[in-house]
């Protein structure tokens, strides 16, 4: 996307009194923009990367708790109760939880992991996030990257 583009789509999102300007085939959920693709098809999380890079976008993060809340609410709303890889992976050793997409740390805070998650064992170096029946809704775990799951991109801002 070049300069100018993204200078007309911050002025609109400002004038419109949104902050996402969604590109078609993405929802806006909150002030950013998703897209389910392939589903019900799955995907390691190196090839979740790519396809999200395809379309556009990054494997999804959240920056806070509404964000998180958000997100949620719409897979949730989707009725489609499965395993979806985040733009989330241990960096360097397990543990150390980065947003592929920024370079900067998970804000711990931000998401709501699953009862013993994350384990930051050797082999688990990738975030997901798994519907939890009990409690209607997602939390976070982490999993190896070869493991294949569904995916959630969102659309990469200038």
């Amino acid at each position: 996307m070049n300069k100018i583009s993204c200078i007309l789509i911050a002025l609109f999102a400002v004038l419109g009194g949104t902050f996402a300007a969604c590109v078609p085939g993405y929802s806006q959920i909150g002030d950013k923009c998703y897209t389910v693709p392939g589903l019900p098809r799955r995907f390691d999380y190196w090839s979740s990367n790519e396809l999200c890079s395809v379309a556009k976008g990054d494997l999804f993060h959240v920056q806070n708790i509404t964000q998180w809340e958000e997100l949620n609410t719409f897979l949730v709303g989707l009725g489609y109760y499965d395993t979806y890889w985040t733009g989330v992976a241990a960096e360097g050793h397990p543990g150390l939880w980065v947003v592929r997409s920024t370079g900067y740390e998970l804000i711990p805070e931000a998401v709501e992991f699953k009862a013993g998650s994350p384990s930051n064992t050797a082999t688990n170096l990738c975030l997901a996030i798994e519907y939890q029946a009990a409690l209607g809704r997602y939390q976070w775990v982490d999993y190896p990257c070869s493991d294949e799951y569904v995916i959630v991109c969102e659309y990469r801002t200038c």
